[in-house]
């Protein structure tokens, strides 16, 4: 009974946190890309430009022209990417509503990532509560009388369980530093992306050989149970060609075929048997 609580504390906690991973990522991606519902493309002309030199905020001023319908926009704006001197032409994304208004538009599918990691422990979290079991068998731990195949089963099904919520965390690792690393916040973001890469490594040592085990064990079993049905059925099969063959043997004859014994009685005469006696 302890075992199936914290199973079912365990996918419990899985499936609030997975929730919230899936929440905030598809929140996350309607803020970031909200904006392109009011943006629209263009190509700007780099008028001037001037590079400004601080160690706090270093930047371009550039001034741009681009032609909104008939009318052509001259705007000033700090561009903080890398720019080429020979750059003429710049794609720009203005407000439809203020085309003057240079905005930072375009698709961001950064959020992707928190909410791809939620599915997962939204999954597992349904999984150790029971409710979607992945075609696996479920784990109990083996008595006494238990089989070989039962107690094989249980210990790869608990190595693979023991690795299986450590490895969610440090995907976190991952998946968090990858996502500092899109955002360009800089070299420390490689800490969380080498630290979860050496968990995930560690771990999977373990979850792996486990899984290939219990793949193994389900597909003995399965291959066993069809062993025993095809046995089954060659029993049933042989007792009806029994059954056949008996049928075959006692066919009985319809009443006006049936043929009646006659015996045909001829009288001897004795007379005329003897033979005459010579004088």
């Amino acid at each position: 009974m302890g075992s199936r609580l914290n199973n079912k504390n365990v996918g419990m906690g899985c499936t609030i946190l997975g929730g919230l991973f899936l929440l905030g990522g598809i929140i996350l991606f309607i803020l970031y890309n909200s904006v392109n519902l009011y943006a629209q493309k263009a190509d700007a002309t780099i008028v001037s430009k001037y590079i400004v030199e601080s160690e706090e905020d270093p930047h371009t001023v550039l001034e741009l022209a681009y032609r909104v319908g008939d009318d052509m926009v001259y705007v000033t704006d700090s561009y903080y990417g890398e720019i080429d001197e020979d750059t003429v032409n710049l794609e720009i994304y203005y407000n439809v509503k203020n085309p003057k208004q240079i905005l930072e538009a375009g698709w961001h599918f950064e959020p992707i990532l928190p909410a791809a990691f939620g599915v997962v422990i939204l999954l597992t979290g349904l999984y150790y509560m029971g409710l979607i079991s992945f075609g696996f068998e479920p784990a109990k731990k083996p008595g006494e009388k238990s089989s070989d195949w039962d107690k094989k089963y249980y210990e790869a099904r608990e190595k693979a369980e023991n690795a299986l919520i450590p490895l969610l965390g440090v995907l976190s690792f991952i998946i968090f530093g990858v996502f500092l690393v899109i955002k360009k916040s800089g070299w420390w973001a490689w800490i969380f992306i080498a630290v979860g890469t050496i968990g995930a490594v560690y771990l999977l040592t373990d979850l792996i050989p486990a899984a290939i085990e219990l793949n193994a064990l389900r597909r003995l079993k399965k291959i066993n149970s069809k062993t025993i049905s095809v046995d089954d059925d060659f029993e049933k099969f042989e007792k009806a060609q029994k059954e056949k063959s008996k049928k075959e043997e006692t066919v009985e004859i319809p009443k006006e075929y049936e043929v009646e014994d006659t015996y045909e009685i001829k009288s001897l005469d004795k007379k005329k048997n003897k033979k005459k006696k010579q004088v």
